[in-house]
């Protein structure tokens, strides 16, 4: 645990991505709230997915948002997670089961800092530090930002 703790204090004022594995129960989120807490960002909002939790067509929606009449039931524009989270840290946890086509839109906003919502047409700049965990050694190679 001090390891644990060490890193934590070493890592939390950078502004570097990070990844967490490690088995179901052993406390990632704990970790990542940690981190966000001993950040800069500690007053800013923390968000949480679970990416495990949320069926993979409402998935992308719930990160990035969506525009107004972008599917059936989009009957107002919404802001995503990555909106929610803007300026403080978004939990990306079981990153590890969701699908390469939207790891690859999440390593894009990473990337620039882009988001474009389902829909748009425009990209958002979103300030968004993320920390993602996953329990799965099958990871599509998002950990090596």
């Amino acid at each position: 645990m001090l390891e644990i703790y060490r890193i934590i204090y070493q890592v939390a004022n950078d502004e570097i991505k990070v990844l967490i594995s490690g088995e179901t129960g052993t406390g990632k989120e704990l970790v990542a709230k940690s981190l966000h807490h001993n950040s800069g960002r500690r007053e800013r909002p923390f968000v949480v997915v679970n990416c495990a939790g949320i069926p993979e067509g409402l998935l992308e929606s719930e990160l990035f948002g969506h525009v107004r009449g972008a599917f059936t039931d989009a009957y107002r524009d919404k802001p995503g997670k990555f909106q929610q989270a803007n300026h403080g840290t978004l939990f990306l946890d079981e990153i590890g089961d969701m699908t390469l086509p939207l790891q690859v839109k999440i390593l894009r906003a990473l990337e620039d800092g882009d988001i474009t919502r389902v829909g748009g047409e425009k990209p958002e700049k979103v300030y968004t530090r993320i920390i993602a965990a996953t329990n799965t050694t099958t990871l599509y190679r998002l950990y090596s930002w």
